[in-house]
């Protein structure tokens, strides 16, 4: 069953409970539980529910392949040509791990501060013009 197919049978159904409250939240907590151990093994897969229909946004293989990785292994070494969208994975794997780990303590390493800070900037903008989701 998709997410979207959850999101129309939730919409067709009449309910009359509104808001998150703490009860709502338990009675699915088991749910999340499968959806959030699902995410961190296809983080992909995450992304391609977050960015929506209308979204132009796909991944190559490899990307796919990239990130899956780097979100089941607590350390990876790689080693790959420029324009493998390396930074920008890079990104969105932070990204992505602060969102499914909360309270994880991550960092950006180059050659400078400087450096970090400016391709942490343009990398995490350039993700939120394609995944609007994201930005929040």
């Amino acid at each position: 069953m998709s997410l979207s197919n959850i999101l129309d049978q939730y919409i067709e159904h009449d309910t009359k409970k509104q808001g998150l409250s703490e009860e709502r939240l338990l009675e699915q907590l088991d749910n999340l539980r499968y959806a959030i151990s699902f995410f961190r093994k296809y983080p992909d897969l995450l992304v391609d529910y977050m960015k929506g229909p209308d979204s132009t946004f796909n991944f190559f293989f490899y990307q796919r392949i990239f990130l899956r990785i780097v979100m089941r292994h607590r350390y990876v070494y790689a080693t790959f040509p420029r324009a493998y969208s390396k930074s920008f994975l890079s990104m969105m794997a932070l990204m992505l791990r602060c969102m499914l780990y909360p309270g994880a303590q991550l960092f950006v390493t180059t050659g400078g501060k400087e450096q970090a800070a400016s391709i942490t900037v343009a990398k995490i903008e350039e993700i939120c013009k394609l995944i609007p989701a994201l930005s929040n």
